[in-house]
């Protein structure tokens, strides 16, 4: 009940939202390639300067916690708003085939690229909880049963989560238009790529795409999206027990920093 009567939380939101849809969509230019910034990027900026503005003590602590929560209620109705109107799209999934389960090969990706810069830059254990996956809520609770939740690779991961959860929604508003333009992707496609994270970031990527391709379907679009999530979510945990930690930790001893007593931890 605390939470519901927060009233500081309640009308800093409603406000936000109010001149984020008042400002609109907005579409910006570069070359070739058309840009779109919709009204929840605004929504976002709007929130973070009030929260940052300290002189000003309108939301602090209490309200971020609180928005977390009232965040993890809105996911919920999202995917479900989502899981129902996928279901007239599910002849238009299942002709993907085995696309939507090879994609999720690109969260091993993440390791190879991400985990020799990071120990480049001098990271030590963190860097496995960081580059092991796109290190979602999944791969969170993952990392904290391996190695527990206050070692070093949870904290990696917690660190990654939290700057996927402000930042990974601002790039996916962008990136996705990008890659329609310069012909890379196909809606479709992008729709798939933006189902792999977070639903928050999964949000701002349709709204993107729809801004981006307005004549495409938007229900075949969501479908892709939301499918890929559930498929993304499930997968990338046994993607990373079998074969990210596993090369990690391989790594990780080349490298000069393994693990103590080897990784039985890993193998259970």
């Amino acid at each position: 009940m605390k939470l519901w009567r927060d009233y500081r939380l309640h009308l800093s939101v409603f406000l936000a939202c109010l001149l984020a849809e008042l400002i609109g969509a907005k579409t910006i230019q570069i070359g070739q390639v058309a840009v779109a910034i919709l009204p929840m990027l605004f929504a976002m900026i709007f929130t973070i300067i009030a929260y940052l503005f300290k002189s000003f003590k309108w939301l602090g602590e209490k309200q971020a916690e609180g928005a977390s929560q009232m965040l993890s209620i809105g996911v919920l109705l999202l995917l479900a708003k989502l899981g129902v109107a996928s279901g007239e799209s599910i002849d238009a999934v299942i002709s993907a085939g085995p696309v939507l389960l090879l994609q999720n090969l690109g969260n091993v990706g993440t390791l190879l690229v991400a985990l020799p810069i990071a120990l480049l830059l001098g990271l030590g254990r963190e860097a496995i909880g960081m580059t092991h996956s796109l290190g979602r809520e999944a791969n969170v609770a993952l990392i904290s049963d391996v190695y527990g939740p206050s070692s070093m690779e949870f904290k990696g991961v917690m660190t990654c989560y939290i700057v996927g959860t402000l930042f990974g929604t601002i790039l996916m508003s962008f990136l996705p238009p990008i890659f329609i333009d310069l012909g890379i992707f196909s809606p479709e496609s992008a729709a798939m790529a933006v189902g792999a994270g977070s639903a928050s970031m999964m949000t701002a990527g349709l709204g993107a795409i729809q801004e981006a391709v307005p004549d495409a379907d938007y229900a075949t679009i969501s479908a892709f999206a939301s499918i890929s999530n559930v498929i993304s979510s499930a997968i990338s945990v046994y993607l990373s027990i079998f074969i990210a930690l596993p090369i990690g930790e391989w790594m990780m001893r080349l490298a000069g920093k393994g693990r103590q007593g080897g990784d039985e931890h890993v193998s259970k």
